[in-house]
This record gives C-alpha cells, sequence and structure tokens, in this order.
C-alpha cells in the first residue's frame, strides 16, 4: 500500500480508564446496540467531535457577526465590494422597473 494511501481503521488510539467509568462505557454501549466497543467509541468520539466543532464554528461566526454589527453602528463599516454594490442595483430594478 502506497504511503500516503491509509484504509479506514488503521490509526489506534489507546486510553486508560477506571474500571467504573470502563462498566460505564459497556453498559452505554449495550444500550445503544453496538456490539463493538471499538465502533461504540468511534460513533460516540465522532458524534461529540462533530458537535464541538459546529459549536466553536457557530460562535465564531456570532464573533464576527458582532464585531460588524458594532463596526457599522460606530460607523466604521467597510464599504460594499463590487459584487454587492452589482446585487444592489439588480434588486433595485426588479423591485423599480
Amino acid at each position: 500500500m502506497d504511503a500516503l494511501t491509509k484504509k479506514k481503521g488503521d490509526s489506534r488510539v489507546e486510553i486508560r480508564v477506571s474500571s467504573d467509568d470502563k462498566e460505564l462505557y459497556e453498559y452505554a454501549k449495550s444500550l445503544m446496540g453496538f456490539t463493538s466497543f471499538s465502533e461504540f467509541v468511534r460513533h460516540i468520539l465522532t458524534k461529540e467531535s462533530k458537535a464541538i466543532i459546529e459549536e466553536k464554528n457557530r460562535i465564531l461566526a456570532s464573533e464576527r457577526d458582532k464585531a460588524i454589527f458594532f463596526k457599522a453602528l460606530m460607523g466604521n463599516e467597510e464599504q460594499p465590494n463590487d459584487a454587492l454594490l452589482e446585487a444592489i442595483k439588480y434588486h433595485d430594478a426588479l423591485i423599480n422597473p
């Protein structure tokens, strides 16, 4: 296999957990219907990782929007670019033929 080509599942992650935690994870795995602990862990890690990324992106977008809004309030907004000016002209032509 080419060194740059990796197949799914060829990396390994190992963690140590307490007996109580392992029992909890095994119980949750069985409740969700997973037969493989590895599959359960991959499912949970993927789901939670995507949720964390989505939340962070939402916060960043919100922060960016807030900065744009406050710049506009203070009269420091950026001038519209050519594409936006063309869109405004197009809109005005549609509304007021």
